[in-house]
């Protein structure tokens, strides 16, 4: 799942003017726009569009979780907000929860540093090579795992976050791939912090081993987005890897994994 961003500007002006609509119209809607963000930056939802369709790189939809959103503009790094915007900035104290706002951002930079942060041998691995470099990951029930002991079993990776709904719905049918092949490794790999994974994998009941604080797995997720699904060869080559999920790949998923298992048991 690729984070939502929107590039166009009538999404943009739907979202600006869905509070101003008749009361009937804005029911529909349910979620309130209380504000825009910008570099950590709350600013007024009566923002002019042209202050920032100039500079924006993106936007992203932020969700607290009850009746409340706000607009995530993406900016250049060097970004520096113009001194005219001052009379827009809002207190954060002002904006309804705006620790929950805040929070979902830093997880969205935290996500694009992991997810973009590999190397060369990384971004150009093929089928049929082995996996580039090393890693030393921990899972939840304090169990070391590294390329060793990882020799000679198929291995399925699925790389996820908490902020990714698709991720979180495929967790159940996921869970009887345990069942039906036992004599494979199922990692579930995660760059974020244990709690964090114990909660949702648990609430989800999601029952592989599970790897948080991932830097390995994830940086191969890109720009393709979450999911990321991997199959790993007894010899320890990449024999899969698909972003994204839908029927099709879990099935197509399953029918390499039966054929891996019946060459392991020969």
């Amino acid at each position: 799942m690729k984070p939502t961003i929107y590039k166009t500007t009538i999404v943009v002006l739907l979202l600006f003017f869905i509070p101003f609509m008749p009361t009937s119209q804005a029911q529909q809607t349910k979620k309130e726009l209380v504000g825009v963000l910008i570099n950590h930056q709350f600013y007024s939802k009566d923002m002019p569009l042209n202050e920032i369709m100039g500079i924006q790189k993106g936007f992203q939809k932020l969700d607290d979780g009850e009746q409340h959103t706000v607009l995530h503009v993406l900016v250049p790094d060097d970004f520096v907000a113009p001194k005219t915007w001052k009379k827009y900035e809002i207190k954060r104290s002002n904006v309804v929860n705006a620790d929950k706002f805040e929070a979902k951002v830093l997880l969205f930079d935290e996500m694009k540093k992991v997810t973009h942060s590999a190397d060369k041998q990384f971004k150009n691995l093929k089928i049929g090579q082995k996996l580039p470099g090393t890693f030393t990951l921990q899972d939840l029930d304090g169990n070391t795992w590294t390329q060793d002991s990882l020799k000679n079993r198929v291995i399925v990776v699925n790389v996820w976050y908490s902020g990714c709904g698709p991720c979180r719905k495929e967790m159940p049918e996921l869970s009887t791939w345990k069942t039906r092949f036992p004599e494979v490794i199922f990692l579930s790999a995660n760059f974020e912090k244990p709690e964090i994974v114990k909660a949702i994998t648990e609430k989800h009941g999601f029952n592989w081993t599970h790897l948080p604080n991932d830097r390995y797995f994830t940086q191969w997720v890109g720009n393709e987005g979450f999911p990321l699904t991997l199959i790993i060869a007894m010899d320890g080559t990449l024999q899969y890897l698909s972003h994204k999920t839908s029927n099709e790949i879990r099935e197509e998923v399953f029918r390499r994994l039966k054929w891996l298992t019946t060459i392991q048991k020969e």
